[in-house]
């Protein structure tokens, strides 16, 4: 079940975060590799872009034409950009919206294939990107159980290189609409690599997701939200897509394994916490233990211990030897 997307490892321990650019450069070179620069500096694995022809995929009518029209980048500068992602080390792969823009894909050989929530039903766009054998991420917002399942099955009978993202399509998405436990659910009815996409602000959506077992997690991001746009309201800054990303490394430390032990240093310090049999008071050689002589207690002392279920079967012995007040009880000291 689990893949590469170049040199990162998906679906294991680490979350693999993505920061969405989309179309947050406004068409611009600088802007895009500025905002790949700013990425890496927060800490993401990905940055991803989407790559649409506005005359393809849009009725001009459409406010999606207007801006995809406008903020566009031609073919020599996104290949410009994969030039720029490889030498800062940072994965740069794109959602296609068309057959035009996957051909892109394919050309500059991106290492994955996003189809957004609003391809998720686009069938023909989907199985040609399949056919490419990369990894594919798909959203799942607007969608139903039946078309997530006739999507992930087109895409199975080529190969199993997918990830389901949870979704919701609202901008931005308040927490009454996130729904985070059909994470849950995703990955148990489609066994497969489950994350999260988030139209949601600020970080706690993601971080629950991850707390649900979200293996990718992907949030917009941007320079500046006060910039016109479709999604730069809904998007993260540098500086808040760094913290997010650094609580995401803290929750990856503390969910820890499945099974349940305790930690090395528990080990070495339980001893010192779990209770033993101690004496009360002093016990004197051939007197009966009872329950005004002994004790259930912590102690710091350094001795054979005996476990607190010991307890009812020592009541009523006698003692071999005194006992000092304090002192650790264990069976060599009684008949």
């Amino acid at each position: 079940m689990n893949f590469k997307i170049g040199n990162k490892l998906i679906g294991k321990k680490k979350v693999f975060v993505i920061a969405e650019i989309g179309v947050n450069h406004n068409g611009s070179l600088p802007v895009c590799k500025n905002l790949i620069k700013q990425a890496k500096i927060s800490g993401a694995d990905a940055v991803k872009l989407q790559i649409i022809n506005a005359e393809e995929s849009y009725s001009k009518s459409t406010e999606s034409y207007k801006i995809f029209k406008k903020n566009f980048l031609n073919y020599e500068e996104i290949k410009k950009i994969k030039i720029y992602a490889n030498k800062l080390n940072i994965v740069l792969f794109a959602t296609p919206g068309d057959f035009s823009s996957l051909s892109i894909i394919k050309k500059l050989n991106f290492p994955a294939i996003k189809i957004s929530s609003g391809l998720l039903t686009n069938i023909p766009l989907i199985v040609e990107a399949s056919k490419l054998k990369k990894p594919m991420i798909i959203s799942t917002g607007f969608a139903n159980l039946r078309e997530i399942r006739e999507t992930v099955n087109k895409i199975k009978k080529i190969h199993n290189k997918i990830a389901i993202l949870r979704c919701t399509s609202i901008y931005p998405a308040s927490n009454e609409n996130l729904n985070l436990l059909s994470i849950l659910s995703l990955k148990k009815k489609f066994n497969a690599i489950v994350g999260y996409s988030d139209h949601s602000l600020g970080n706690l959506a993601c971080l629950t997701s991850v707390s649900l077992g979200a293996k990718i997690i992907e949030k917009h991001f941007t320079l500046n939200k006060k910039q016109t746009g479709a999604d730069h309201r809904i998007s993260s800054t540098p500086k808040e897509f760094k913290l997010l990303v650094d609580q995401i490394r803290m929750i990856e430390k503390s969910l820890g394994e499945k099974n349940v032990f305790p930690t090395k240093i528990e080990t070495k310090l339980k001893k010192f916490y779990h209770r033993t049999i101690i004496a009360n008071r002093t016990i004197f050689k051939n007197q009966k233990l009872n329950k005004e002589n002994i004790s259930l207690k912590r102690t710091n002392k350094n001795g054979k211990r005996m476990h607190p279920r010991e307890y009812f079967n020592v009541i009523g012995k006698k003692t071999k030897k005194k006992i000092n007040k304090d002192e650790i009880i264990n069976y060599k000291f009684l008949k």
